[in-house]
């Protein structure tokens, strides 16, 4: 039966007769059916003898009854009446019988990535599609510590006695690094001397141990090749946490794996590497008696324009230092960096960078987090300053020299700061150098200047339906609560008024003192008697305030509030505003959830490859030791290096999925994943549990796009910031990472729709950027033939290259059809599909597609995301 899905997000159903013929297949069958076997009692008695060799019976005489036993569960030494361990119940049978049990239990085997058969952990080849096993190569760290007695009351001499600790030279395995380099890691293979103490010569015998090894967390000597701990099951591989001061001699980090640090640490160390470098410039200047030039951002056209050749105003004529610049007031100050910085200090030139600015009078609200952002907080008579940003997630020091752009009157034409203050023009100079030019900062969000100045995890709040991932209302509440919490944590916070999807009257605005696709400052956040819910922002431009309620000249003001909120009466450029119009007439607030001391962060960098090879996708084990409130923020780089037109940014989401082991991770339980949208930056909060998790990290408007070289692969930065230290490492990703980290997702966050019995349709749409199309196929033995029909759409780019797609869906399978998304972030885009489907008796599409099973085929560039899973 066929049955055609048509929709806008709705659907109608029209259906007419197979032309199929019937033809049954079940989960066992094969391509071609095997010979029929004549003698089936021969197989029975092959079988009976085989079980004979394996299992070896044990007699319980009476010489046995006497004798001792150990327990394979908890290693006690029981008296050898006891039937059972005395402690933990354990079989005296299975503790000292040889039968062999062959259920692979956890830790015991590992999986196919071709035919997911379960193989013993000792078999290097797949016993069925002689598929390799990839994670033979596991490294396993050594620890010189003389390993325990299988039991601890035992009698007999010790097993290891003599070893000294010492670990003989391991043999480098070269494994790929996540940005293409190598690194060297160790495969332990351990040799172990035996002393018997009941020989008359001291020689020793040296053993090669294969099946026991102790575990580096509790000690415990685990009997089999399993690589997780028996009695503790941590990880055969994973390292142990001690500080270097503590740990034992001979044990080295991972040099792939990285421990968390306290932010503040971090700082003091690169200040004062920093600080050197500044000291030897300036004795530099000094010795040859000139001023500081920076040559790599010369003061010149270039460094004011993306095409120095293209000059877009007039403005500029000289680049000066600081007691060379006009200034109409404050003659009778001389120039510092810093007087007691205020947001009202701040004035904005004729750049449009009101995103930096009100990031930066958002920052001037508490003098110690200015002060972090410039490293030399002194007047540098060499004119040689160093400003610590936050680029695209990366920490970096900026060098820059006093020279600033000024007007044919010595005017500055840019920012700058009242009271002869360096700290705003050079904070400026700073940020458009890391970005390339000063053209580079025009036009961005607060949230982006937030998280430059800050390098804290940043979180914007939508106050626009439109902007929600669902057509549900606004919890207005909800909203007005963070917003409190937020102000009562100290956090910083920016407004964007009339941006995104708004639609905007530009004279409304005008009337009401607003400028529409601007940024605000939120200075303070106050619930009042009477359910009065008020906010106070600042224009960074220090003029043009508020018209409305509440506004300075409001008649709603009582004398009482006017005294509580405005002691020191109106200031230009900052104003009360109430709740219910920010709602109005912004369109998000954005959220710089700066702690204080005692937080760490990690950093880690990769890339984000235009196809799903596993030979460029990277993804981080997260190894969680206590519970701990966890930050997650994915940075794309390089996003203001080229101009705006020519921008192109990607389609961010980060995924975090529990893992059982980080032997053979794989894509678990979701934990939590960001909104997924087109933008320099995304991220997500969430409570850990001590356990393994796997962070993903997504884009795919990049796709089809005609990046080859991987050079030219954009990159990312993941930052994570946590309340406990936490040990990340990048990680070589399983094969289908991306189609089993989109499946989990669209299971549990997409719409569900139920389009024939045992077929279901899962969607993310709204809030996603775009579209994700992912079909479950639970019959047992028919496939489902789906067409998929988005050629009605624009602004958007295929994950599969077309915009109509055909696929044969495996019996119990799930495949992800397509994957649509946004090209531009700042354009308008449209989604339109059509999916239609089938029941069939085989792979083959017929009409739909003769003689193949998917339409585009599903090649190597794409095998990772597109390749159907079984369902699990």
């Amino acid at each position: 039966m066929h049955v055609h899905f048509l929709s806008k997000f709705d659907g109608t159903f029209e259906s007419s007769k197979s032309p199929f013929r019937l033809a049954t297949v079940t989960k066992d069958s094969v391509p071609y059916p095997p010979k029929m076997v004549d003698n089936n009692s021969s197989n029975v008695d092959n079988f009976k003898k085989k079980l004979d060799r394996d299992i070896n019976h044990l007699s319980f005489d009476s010489e046995l009854k006497d004798t001792e036993w150990t327990c394979r569960k908890c290693t006690l030494v029981n008296s050898g009446n006891c039937k059972a361990c005395v402690v933990c119940g354990g079989s005296k049978l299975k503790s000292v019988s040889l039968v062999c049990d062959m259920t692979l239990r956890k830790g015991e085997f590992w999986t196919c990535p071709q035919c997911t058969l379960r193989n013993p952990i000792g078999i290097l080849v797949c016993q069925v599609c002689k598929a390799q096993n990839k994670m033979s190569l596991l490294e396993v760290p050594s620890k010189n510590v003389v390993p325990r007695s299988p039991s601890p009351r035992h009698g007999k001499p010790k097993l290891f006695q003599g070893v000294g600790g010492a670990i003989p030279k391991q043999k480098p395995v070269t494994r790929r690094h996540s940005s293409g380099g190598t690194s060297g890691r160790a495969l332990v293979k351990p040799k172990v001397t035996v002393t018997n103490s009941d020989a008359k010569s001291s020689d020793s015998t040296e053993i090669l141990v294969h099946k026991s090894w102790q575990c580096i967390h509790c000690t415990f000597e685990n009997r089999t090749p399993s690589p997780a701990c028996e009695m503790c099951h941590s990880s055969r591989s994973m390292p142990v946490t001690a500080s270097p001061a503590t740990s034992p001699a001979g044990v080295e980090a991972s040099p792939k794996a990285q421990k968390s640090e306290l932010t503040e640490n971090l700082r003091i160390i690169e200040e004062k590497e920093a600080l050197s470098k500044w000291e030897s410039i300036v004795n530099y200047c000094k010795e040859n008696k000139e001023p500081f030039v920076d040559d790599s951002f010369p003061p010149a056209p270039k460094s004011l324009y993306y095409n120095s050749s293209e000059v877009k105003d007039n403005r500029v004529v000289h680049w000066l230092r600081p007691h060379q610049i006009n200034t109409d007031c404050d003659s009778n100050l001389s120039w510092a960096v810093f007087r007691t910085p205020l947001p009202s200090d701040i004035s904005q030139g004729v750049l449009g960078n009101c995103w930096l600015l009100s990031a930066l009078a958002v920052l001037a609200e508490r003098e110690d987090l200015v002060r972090k952002v410039m490293v030399m907080r002194e007047y540098c008579p060499q004119g040689a300053y160093q400003v610590r940003l936050c680029k695209d997630g990366r920490w970096i020091t900026v060098l820059v020299d006093d020279l600033l752009p000024c007007d044919k009157r010595g005017n500055l034409v840019y920012s700058q700061a009242k009271r002869k203050q360096l700290w705003v023009p050079l904070i400026e100079k700073a940020v458009a150098k890391i970005h390339g030019c000063y053209e580079a900062l025009v036009s961005g969000r607060a949230i982006e200047g937030l998280a430059t100045l800050t390098g804290a995890p940043c979180e914007s709040v939508p106050l626009q339906p439109s902007s929600l991932p669902s057509e549900d209302e606004l919890d207005k509440d909800l909203i007005w609560a963070q917003l409190l919490s937020s102000r009562q944590a100290r956090y910083l916070m920016g407004a964007s008024c009339g941006g995104g999807n708004m639609k905007v009257d530009e004279e409304e605005y005008q009337t009401k003192g607003l400028r529409p696709r601007h940024a605000y400052s939120v200075l303070d956040v106050r619930d009042l008697n009477g359910g009065i819910r008020l906010l106070r922002l600042r224009n960074p431009w220090g003029h043009y305030s508020w018209k409305g309620d509440w506004s300075d000249d409001s008649p709603i003001w009582t004398p009482q509030l006017r005294e509580v909120l405005m002691p020191h009466g109106a200031s230009d450029g900052v104003f009360w505003i109430s709740f219910e119009d920010v709602l109005k007439y912004f369109d998000c607030i954005d959220i710089c959830k700066v702690r204080s001391n005692g937080w760490n962060e990690v950093r880690r960098q990769g890339t984000l490859p235009p196809l799903s090879s596993v030979d460029h996708l990277s993804c981080v084990l997260l190894t969680v030791l206590e519970p701990t409130e966890a930050e997650f923020s994915l940075f794309q780089e390089g996003q203001r290096n080229s101009e705006k037109s020519q921008r192109s940014q990607l389609d961010l989401c980060v995924v975090v999925f529990r893992t059982r082991s980080p032997v053979n991770p794989s894509v678990g339980r979701l934990v939590e994943h960001s909104k997924r949208q087109v933008r320099g930056f995304v991220g997500c909060h969430k409570m850990l549990e001590s356990n393994l998790y796997i962070v993903v990290c997504l884009a795919f408007n990049h796709w089809h796009t005609g990046i080859e070289d991987p050079a030219n692969f954009p990159e990312y930065v993941l930052a994570i910031h946590s309340s406990k230290h936490l040990i990340v490492e990048p990680i070589s990703p399983p094969a289908f990472i991306l189609a089993d980290a989109i499946i989990s997702l669209t299971l549990t966050k997409g719409q569900r729709h139920e389009g024939r019995e045992g077929m279901t349709a899962y969607y993310l749409t709204k809030g996603w950027a775009g579209l994700v199309v992912m079909v479950e196929n639970r019959h047992e033995n028919k496939w489902i033939h789906v067409k998929c029909d988005c050629q009605e759409s624009y602004n958007v780019v295929s994950t599969r290259g077309e915009l109509r797609t055909v696929d044969s869906v495996p019996p119990l399978h799930r495949q992800v059809i397509i994957v649509l998304t946004q090209l531009e972030g700042s354009c308008g885009f449209s989604i339109a599909h059509r999916l239609t489907h089938r029941l069939a008796n085989s792979w083959d599409l017929h009409d739909w597609g003769q003689g193949s099973q998917h339409c585009p085929d599903i090649d190597k560039k794409v095998e990772g995301l597109h390749s159907p899973r079984i369902i699990t």
